[in-house]
């Protein structure tokens, strides 16, 4: 008898089964950790896009109105279109208004907003 050496046919479908199992769990894992990217990028640039109303609201610079008179407005940020609701209550103390700011990623208003931030701005009187 002739001693052969190389693998047998059974011997490379294993290992071709075993290297298509890990390569799928590295396809998973790496398109998860894209997906998850995209979701704090969307996440941040909505924070900022809230934080700039915030701030321009307590520098006076945006028309204010009630929490039923609703400012849907847009802005640019980062080459995309964001839009946001901006209102005012009443709290308390009158000095102080409570400024909350819905920030969405699309237009339609049926969808939930990306961020929802709440500020308070002390107004003398």
């Amino acid at each position: 008898m002739h001693n052969k050496s190389g693998l047998t046919l059974i011997e490379v479908l294993i290992a071709l089964a075993i290297i298509g199992i890990a390569l799928t769990a590295v396809i998973k894992a790496t398109s998860q950790n894209i997906r998850s990217t995209s979701y704090l990028e969307t996440k941040t640039s909505a924070m900022w896009v809230g934080q700039q109303v915030i701030n321009e609201a307590r520098a006076n610079l945006l028309k204010m109105g009630s929490s039923t008179d609703n400012q849907k407005l847009t802005t640019e940020m980062l080459g995309r279109e964001w839009y946001w609701h901006v209102a005012q209550e009443e709290t308390p103390n009158n000095r102080i208004k409570k400024i909350t700011v819905k920030v969405f990623a699309n237009e339609d208003e049926q969808e939930s907003p990306v961020v929802t931030l709440e500020s308070y701005v002390y107004h003398e009187e």
